[in-house]
């Protein structure tokens, strides 16, 4: 027991080596798998069947084909177990949720149901009415239509009772607002300056971009009290994604698009090259993107100290997707594009030749052991 004790001790004051990387191909078909999510290590995907498109729900273990119908199931989204899309009926598109063993039916009406998010059971969508589309929160048990007005509400997202989503301010207005619902009020965010775009959601906290002539955007935050514009140059600055305390965004530098973050008190360009670096997702400080390297593209992560370069193929790896130190994305195997995830093998130290010279035999046992948990 006390020459375990030593070797743990004297094994922790060396260096650890950098932590290895699983890749898991999740599918393996002659069709098109797409647009990947993961929360935790469930993963939901969409996948043509030679039919039509279908979803499709990994929990860490198994793969189960969710729906099998002879329409389009698309837009897959995902908060622990559950999982919500939308799917043309034959008349309209309606919302679905899946809790990890059975599908349920939100919607089922003659008008359109679009853009569902999820948040653990909680669900939100934008449903049309016939004349204009206002914005509809399941909360695990029963639906509320969070809106009421005669203009159009779209594009909502949702973190625990808080919903943030575009709409107008009023029947005359022609820029839509960013709104925000704390969970007993809506409160207007922006101000009819710009014109606003993709509201994404986390905890209270809000982003989004905007433009005020169609071409130059900036990204915007909203911290659970005021709204600040992050950026102010004259390129774009697109698709801000919001985790906690910090905000990742693409932005050109004039020449390319590269990847910006926040960390709640400055902004710190992540990349620097001569190539595009797109679809930036976050999860608390881990941050990933696409990139090109100069054959073709390849998923990138920034772990809060150093980017790593997840894939290294000949073929394009797109919009990836993370939960905590998990990965998804889309990857063309060379036929057509299949999902992978990524997790992090831990690694065990490495000892130096002192070092296991110091250990003896006994030491070394140990260590074998270690190396085997």
């Amino acid at each position: 027991m006390r020459t375990f004790v030593t070797a743990l001790i004297v094994l922790a004051s060396c260096s650890v080596t950098q932590a290895q990387w699983t890749i898991t191909q999740l599918s393996n078909n002659t069709y098109y798998d797409y647009a990947p999510k993961v929360s935790g290590s469930n993963v939901v995907w969409a996948g043509y069947d030679d039919v039509d498109s279908e979803i499709f729900f990994y929990n860490g273990t198994t793969t189960a084909k969710v729906t099998n119908n002879t329409y389009n199931d698309i837009y897959p989204q995902i908060s622990g177990s559950n999982a919500v899309w939308h799917n043309h009926d034959g008349n309209d598109t309606e919302i679905f949720l899946f809790d990890g063993a059975t599908t349920t039916q939100l919607t089922n009406n003659t008008s359109g149901d679009l853009d569902p998010n999820v948040s653990g059971s909680q669900a939100v969508w934008s449903g049309s009415d016939g004349s204009n589309s206002d914005i509809y929160v399941y909360d695990g048990t029963s639906t509320t239509k969070l809106t009421s007005n005669t203009y159009n509400n779209q594009s909502p997202d949702i973190s625990g009772s808080n919903v943030a989503w575009l709409g107008l301010q009023d029947s005359s207005s022609t820029k839509k607002e960013v709104f925000l619902f704390d969970g007993g009020n809506i409160n207007q965010l922006t101000n009819g300056t710009y014109s606003n775009y993709s509201p994404q959601i986390s905890g209270s906290k809000v982003v989004w971009h905007g433009s005020s002539n169609g071409t130059d955007y900036e990204v915007f935050y909203y911290d659970g009290s005021t709204v600040s514009q992050l950026t102010d140059n004259s390129y774009g600055d697109r698709y801000p994604q919001v985790s906690d305390d910090y905000v990742v965004w693409e932005g050109s530098d004039g020449d390319d698009s590269e990847i910006f973050v926040f960390d709640g008190v400055s902004t710190i360009q992540l990349t620097d090259n001569v190539s595009d670096d797109n679809y930036p997702m976050i999860s608390g400080q881990n941050i990933v993107w696409q990139g090109h390297d100069g054959n073709d593209t390849e998923i990138f992560l920034f772990d809060g100290t150093s980017i790593t370069q997840i894939t290294d193929n000949s073929y394009n790896d797109r919009l990836p997707h993370i939960s905590g130190s998990n990965i998804v994305w889309q990857g063309d195997d060379g036929n057509d594009y299949e999902i992978f995830l990524a997790t992090p093998t831990a690694s065990v130290p490495e000892p130096s030749t002192l070092t296991l010279l110091l250990l003896g035999a006994a030491g070394l046992f140990a260590y074998s052991r270690l190396r085997k948990q």
